[in-house]
């Protein structure tokens, strides 16, 4: 049996992490870009950046992001975003470890709730999201600005339209 543990991610992490985001995305990952990016979110202690692994792998991830909240008793709130598994270990309990991880990110942070994000067409991870979300689950709109860097660093912005529907699962 593979054992599965989680800790936060670092930059050794990049090429893995790519992979997996690959297969979340289906579009090849900008590594240097990435690379930058990964380097401002493991310093950055607003964003914890968990990650699953079986030994030296990374067979899996999830980002977790606090945000400030203006109103009741100010008190934050996390935002999950970017959540894969490696095909090959779903099933194993590494999102489930992953989502506990994050869930305790946000007990330290006194965040008074989570939101799950996830794209319209990803049931299976909006099914996976609903455990975590009971009692409320709300189906919210994302806007995504659909841009898009190919690699050369000259992206573009488009607006996506009816694709960029999703969903928010709020935990309380």
């Amino acid at each position: 049996m593979t054992t599965i543990e989680i800790r936060e991610a670092g930059l050794r992490d990049l090429q893995d992490l790519a992979e997996l985001f690959e297969v979340l995305m289906e579009v090849p990952s900008n590594i240097e870009a990435m690379g930058r990016q990964l380097a401002k979110v493991t310093e950055d202690p607003h964003y914890f950046l968990a990650v699953a692994c079986d030994g030296d792998k990374v067979i899996g991830t999830a980002m977790g992001i606090e945000c400030y909240d203006l109103v009741g008793s100010c008190h934050p709130f996390l935002v999950v975003e970017n959540v894969v598994v490696n095909p090959d270990y779903r099933g194993q309990g590494a999102g489930k470890m992953l989502m506990k991880r994050l869930e305790q990110f946000a007990e330290e942070r006194v965040c008074s709730y989570i939101i799950f994000v996830s794209s319209g067409y990803r049931e299976k991870a909006h099914q996976f999201y609903a455990r975590w979300a009971i009692p409320a689950i709300i189906k919210g709109l994302k806007n995504s600005l659909g841009y898009w860097d190919n690699g050369s660093g000259k992206g573009s912005l488009s607006r996506l339209g009816a694709s960029a529907a999703g969903f928010l699962f709020i935990h309380f």
